[in-house]
This record gives structure tokens, sequence and C-alpha cells, in this order.
């Protein structure tokens, strides 16, 4: 064999060796490259995690109780229909949709007039081991009776329910009890006495018949029907069968009694229809509770579900 033979067959594998030598580089270039980039993507998720471990947390929870509300709701529409099945559709019905806050009456299948409505706020309130659930009873109820311009005697839960949003406590005036009208503070059986006298040291609260009367001194003056009643950091809550127990105006016009406490009424706050909101009861507009008064009779089947 020629020597320049051997020499270029030498060189070729020279040439060979050297290109996969730089193959195998790149190869390896290529492996540091993508684990280096894994590794970011691995310290990038990291990162995600802790700053959004906890909103991710109070998302699931979140979901995980809209799925509760759903199939309370679910379990709510069922109950209403089973109760329904023996309601004849002959004559007049009130239907009140608690998930749409809408307000329908059917007569002989048809249904002959319907209103946006509130409903209750599904809320709780708990003191002194007593717990109040504002939510509108599920279920099939009747009209019992039908009244006008009704006045509204508020719960204690209603003074409960201010004192705390307004950051306050409640004291409850008795006949026979004084209460000191600039501090909330209850005042002594002597010092009650000697302020009917024209003594004392301030203005008293004193339950009078069936009012309610700030007495100072030799004076005496008798406080606003239906109005909350404010002594220093306290709201104080008056005996029922008193007149500033007995608020006008806050039920509207009409109201359709449908036993325990509730009842389909008008509203002062006519902005929060359509919404799930009320105590209990079931709110009109004032044209609609007119309408639905002047429609309802006594006996009237009132489903809600």
């Amino acid at each position: 064999m020629p020597r320049w033979v051997g020499f270029l067959g030498s060189w070729a594998l020279l040439v060979l060796a050297l290109g996969l030598a730089a193959i195998a580089v790149a190869g390896e270039s290529i492996n540091v490259r993508d684990i280096r980039r894994l590794d970011r993507v691995a310290m990038i998720d990291e990162m995600i995690a802790e700053r959004t471990g906890n909103k991710a947390g109070q998302l699931r929870q979140t979901a995980a109780r809209r799925a509760a509300e759903v199939n309370a709701l679910q379990n709510k529409v069922q109950n209403a229909e089973k109760q329904t099945d023996d309601v004849p559709d002959t004559g007049q019905t009130i239907i009140v949709s608690t998930a749409e806050n809408k307000l329908y009456v059917r007569r002989n299948g048809q249904t002959v007039f319907e209103a946006v409505c509130s409903t209750g706020k599904g809320s709780t309130l708990a003191i002194d081991g007593h717990t109040w659930v504002f939510d509108t009873p599920i279920g099939k109820l009747h009209v019992v009776a039908k009244e006008e311009n009704p006045e509204w005697v508020p719960p204690d839960w209603h003074f409960i329910e201010e004192a705390r949003q307004n950051a306050m406590r409640v004291v409850y005036l008795n006949p026979g009890q004084s209460i000191d009208a600039r501090t909330g503070d209850p005042v002594s059986r002597n010092e009650g006495i000697w302020s009917w006298f024209g003594g004392g040291s301030g203005p008293v609260l004193k339950v009078k018949g069936n009012t309610v009367v700030e007495v100072s001194g030799n004076s005496e003056r008798e406080l606003p029907e239906g109005k909350m009643i404010v002594a220093g950091s306290a709201i104080v809550v008056p005996p029922t069968n008193t007149k500033q127990r007995h608020f006008k105006g806050i039920l509207g016009q009409y109201r359709l009694e449908l036993g325990d406490g509730y009842g389909i009424h008008g509203t002062d706050q006519p902005e929060k229809l359509g919404q799930s909101v009320s105590h209990g009861c079931v709110r009109l507009g004032d044209q609609d509770i007119a309408t639905l008064y002047a429609m309802a009779t006594i006996g009237d089947t009132v489903i809600i579900y």
C-alpha cells in the first residue's frame, strides 16, 4: 500500500474522532442546559407555591363551602317539591323562590303576578346561649292575617345586632328601674327616687305607663316614638308595650301574616330588593306589596323554597 494512502486513512480517522467528540460535547452541553432549565422551573414553582399557598388553601375552602351551599339549596328545593305535591293547582298560591328572590302568584295553573323580593340572609346571631337564625322558613305556610300600616315591634336581637355593629353595649330598661341618660348605667333605687324630687346628679330614663320618659330635675320629657334610645355608649331596650318599641314605616303599608313572626310586607330599603338581606320575612316594593295585598285572601297557600 502506498504511504500516502495510509496517511489519508489516518487523517480520516482523526477527523471522524474529532467529530464524534464534538457531538458528545454538544450533547453534554444540551443536557446541562436542560438540567439547569428544569432546576429554574422547579425553583419558580416553589416560589409560586410559597406566595400563593395560603390563597390556594382559601380558594379550596371557598369552593368547598360553595359546594355545600349548593347541596343545601338542592335539598331545600327537593323538600319543597315533596311538600307541594299535594297542593291542588286550582286555587291561588303564593310562591317564593329564595334562590331567585322572586315571588309569584299562580291562579288556576297560570302565573298572574310576579315581583322581585328580598328573603332571609341566612346569618346567625348568638348571645348568652341563645342563637337566632335569620333565614326565611322553607315549606308550606298560609296567610293567617292581613294588616294595613303595620307596626314593627323589634325583637331583642334587633338591638343586640345594632349594638354590635356600632361597638356599643345593650341595657334593658324595665318598669320601676332607672338608667342614667348620659352613661347608660343603671341608677340605684335611692338615686332614682331622689331624682323624682329634683335631686340626683343628672337626667335618668324611666318607664311611665306605656312610654319612656327622661327625668331631669323637675322637668320630664317623653322620648320619640319608634326611635332607637341611646344613652352614652349603650343602646337601651325598652319594654315591648312602650311606644318607643313600636316602629312605624319599617314594614311598609301592608303585611301578610304567615305565623311565627314571619310575613310578607313592604320595606324601607327598596334598594336592597333582589338580595338575601332580611331577617326571615319576605320584602316587596311598595307597589308590589299593594298589588299582592289586594289579590291575597286569608287562607291562601304560601310555598317557600
